[in-house]
């Protein structure tokens, strides 16, 4: 049965409000890891993009990661190429320098993994101080050795654990990065590994709903949900079949906007907002051939909490922060079910039905 891991606060403490939603599992045990090897979580949160140059360096490593878990497919005895070593000597440098002591950091995890394979690699390839000088070997009162399981550098003490810990966080970070493709290649690989994580597969899910694979992204919950159900996480378990829910709501919004009487325009998903000095989010947005928003869409489930019209104001926001006309609400399946807005400027809006909705957009 899979070990409880605690929460990555290390990671998360990075992310600001609004743009992709990472799905975090609550962990009430007792931390007993570093908060750097914490990644399996289990509530909404928001992550906002940084520089590609940050999100290509991550998919270098990745790739490096990649080669030495597929040509290893015993992860107790891994072998690293000299090849490698270079590369991870260089990944090396580059997270002493942006890490240091730092054990928030969110690549606090990969730096300790990095050292340990460079150390493992370096025991089995340079000659050892006390052979060189004998002297030393005399005063020595435990004996050495590069064991995985007896490292006392590794995360978890299992190098497999590890190997997911890491990939995780970098598919996190990825994501964060606007690079949900290469995300989505890192949960692949970590699952790889161990597949009974549900936060993993929840994380995949909602890297293939951010690109319009709303399918795929049902399956990777509903894969977490037999998980958290299986492994008796009944509140992990609930808020993941809210989420399959409120993707269905989205599928449904996608499906009608889809259809061949609105042919002229596109859907963008995951778009990306300016209010103020904040990036927020919309779950999707109906464009023109320029590129000009001629809708908004919000989707939530109309079991929320704080439906109403207070939750309709998020949707509001977003109207008048790009000067969109028209938003739609959807709060279930039913296009009929949902409200239809137009927006009359000045933080003014107006109710319409959806046919008056359909004769002005298809004007």
């Amino acid at each position: 049965m899979l070990t409880e891991m605690p929460i990555p606060e290390n990671l998360l403490s990075t992310f600001s409000p609004f743009v992709p939603p990472v799905l975090r599992e609550h962990n009430l045990q007792e931390r007993t890891l570093p908060a750097s090897t914490q990644p399996f979580t289990k509530e909404f949160v928001y992550v906002t993009p940084y520089p590609e140059s940050a999100a290509q360096w991550l998919i270098r490593l990745l790739d490096i990661f990649s080669g030495i878990v597929n040509r290893n497919k015993d992860l107790s005895c891994v072998v690293i190429t000299e090849t490698e070593y270079k590369q991870l000597s260089g990944v090396l440098d580059d997270l002493i320098y942006s890490v240091g002591e730092d054990e928030t950091h969110p690549l606090s995890a990969t730096m300790t993994l990095v050292s340990l394979l460079i150390k493992m690699y370096e025991d089995q390839h340079f000659p050892k101080l006390d052979s060189l000088f004998p002297e030393l070997a005399e005063s020595a009162t435990v004996e050495n050795t590069w064991e995985i399981s007896d490292s006392p550098n590794t995360l978890s003490g299992q190098i497999d654990t590890d190997f997911v810990i890491v990939l995780f966080s970098i598919g996190c970070l990825l994501w964060k990065g606007g690079k949900s493709e290469k995300a989505i290649s890192a949960y692949d690989l970590a699952i790889s590994i161990k597949s009974d994580y549900a936060s993993i597969h929840t994380s995949r899910g909602e890297a293939k709903s951010s690109l319009n694979d709303l399918s795929g992204a049902k399956a990777d919950l509903q894969n977490a949900l037999k998980l958290a159900e299986k492994q008796g996480k009944e509140d992990f378990g609930f808020i993941i079949n809210e989420r399959i829910k409120e993707l269905d709501v989205v599928e449904a919004a996608v499906v009608y906007l889809s259809e061949s009487k609105f042919s002229k325009y596109s859907i963008v998903r995951e778009c990306r907002i300016q209010i103020g000095t904040l990036n927020s989010r919309a779950d999707f947005a109906l464009c023109d051939a320029e590129g000009n928003f001629i809708t908004i869409v919000e989707c939530k489930l109309d079991t929320s909490s704080d439906h109403g019209e207070y939750s309709h104001e998020p949707l509001k926001s977003y109207l008048c922060a790009t000067d969109t006309q028209f938003g739609i609400f959807a709060s279930g399946t039913i296009p009929d079910s949902w409200v239809f807005y137009e927006n009359l400027r000045h933080n003014r809006f107006r109710q319409i039905t959806r046919a008056e909705y359909e004769m002005q957009v298809l004007a």
